[in-house]
């Protein structure tokens, strides 16, 4: 994140902060969680915050979120190395045929 993701970056924490009924953050606290979180993009942050109040009953730490960060971002550097031209439709039959010839030895031999 950037200085102009700051404004955006509060308004989320707030927004987390007000799902969990807890006080919004002042000055010190939100210096503390931009500081932890400063290094990841805000898209990977706000998706970070979306699962987490997804999954939890609890109001994150920066450390539950940092861990979160980390795992998208992974995400998105694996997803971002996959190809993305689409399959022909003759390269998908012959993935199917093949796969199917698999699972008819499978169960040959099982």
């Amino acid at each position: 994140m950037n200085n102009n993701d700051k404004t955006k970056f509060r308004e989320m924490l707030n927004t987390v902060f007000d799902i969990y009924n807890r006080s919004h953050a002042d000055q010190n606290l939100l210096r503390v969680w931009w500081m932890k979180l400063q290094s990841y993009e805000v898209s990977v942050v706000s998706k970070a915050f979306d699962s987490w109040t997804t999954s939890s009953n609890k109001a994150p730490t920066p450390h539950d979120i940092i861990l979160l960060c980390r795992q998208k971002k992974l995400d998105t550097q694996i997803a971002n190395k996959l190809p993305h031209k689409p399959i022909s439709q003759e390269k998908r039959k012959e993935i199917s045929e093949k796969l199917q010839g698999l699972i008819k030895k499978m169960r040959g031999v099982v």
